[in-house]
């Protein structure tokens, strides 16, 4: 008796965010029941919105209303993290924003209003 086997092979490369360094990730290679299963998944996915600041995923806090223990979405990267103590944070118009590295708090200063979609 023959097993069939799906191989998903994916090669990550991670940079820190905001950090401004772009790298290419190595292209997966999937077996073609694979990419059928991925295809039907991702049109599944595709019927539901994407969370949005206003809007966040279940359990996230919107970014403006998180507070240290929180999860939340960085504005700038569309990251998930857990805010601590120590997370980069820039007060504005009255709300706290925190971010998940130094280098988004500091593109959200230039330019709030672009994250912030106003």
């Amino acid at each position: 008796m023959l097993r069939a086997r799906i191989v998903v092979v994916a090669s990550l490369t991670l940079a820190a965010c905001g950090a401004g360094t772009a790298t290419q990730a190595t292209p997966p290679t999937v077996s073609a029941t694979a990419a059928t299963a991925a295809t039907a998944a991702t049109a599944a996915t595709a019927a539901t919105a994407a969370p949005t600041p206003e809007q966040p995923a279940a359990g996230l806090k919107a970014p403006g209303e998180a507070s240290v223990g929180d999860r939340s979405t960085c504005l700038v990267s569309k990251e998930e993290f857990t805010v601590t103590a120590t997370s980069p944070k820039v007060e504005h118009q009255g709300k706290t924003y925190y971010f998940c590295c130094s280098g988004c708090d500091t593109k959200f200063t230039k330019d709030p209003a672009k994250y912030l979609g106003k």
